[in-house]
């Protein structure tokens, strides 16, 4: 026996130990992640959102659905999916003290309320009666973060709370998008 011919035998049979385990895997409907994904617009289909009381996040929810391919309706009575963005809240507290009373760390929150309005048999999300039964109710969305705070470096702490406030609106935006998506499929 040769060494070509053992190890053409071994080759052999390691191509068809591979081309059995990829007929199997396809048998039980294996796919590879990513594979036939689909667009937002596939998911949500149309959406409009709605702003009720100056929500500052819009345009970046807006752009955060814009990147995933999802298409906007001009009306509510033309969307698929309504979203109403309400309530947000902007707001820092103490988080900790020293022994000598002096704030040691702040606590920033940023939060939202989502509501989001499907279609259903048929009818468009925009054209659905709305009374107080039938309404389900918002979530609240939300991001929170700490940070120590020096009084003896001001102007570097107000920096850090500005960067850590476009970090959570970016963050809050990412979220919104999850949950918008979570209720489609």
């Amino acid at each position: 026996m040769t060494i070509d011919r053992i190890f053409g035998v071994a080759k052999t049979r390691r191509t068809a130990l591979a081309l059995l385990a990829v007929a199997l895997l396809s048998a039980c409907g294996f796919q590879l992640r990513g594979s036939g994904r689909q667009s937002g617009s596939q998911i949500v289909g149309e959406v409009h959102i709605q702003d009720q009381g100056g929500v500052s996040i819009l345009q970046q929810l807006r752009n955060g659905l814009t990147a995933q391919q999802v298409q906007f309706a001009l009306f509510p009575k033309d969307a698929d999916t309504v979203v109403i963005l309400s309530n947000e809240v902007l707001s820092r507290r103490v988080a900790s003290v020293s022994a000598a009373g002096r704030v040691r760390e702040y606590e920033l929150l940023h939060a939202v309320d989502l509501l989001t309005l499907r279609s259903r048999d048929g009818i468009k999300a925009g054209e659905l009666s709305l009374d107080a039964e039938n309404l389900p109710d918002p979530q609240t969305v939300s991001v929170i973060r700490d940070y120590t705070y020096d009084e003896k470096d001001v102007l570097a702490k107000d920096d850090e709370e500005r960067i850590l406030r476009a970090e959570m609106k970016e963050e809050l935006v990412r979220h919104l998008v999850l949950r918008i998506f979570a209720g489609s499929m």
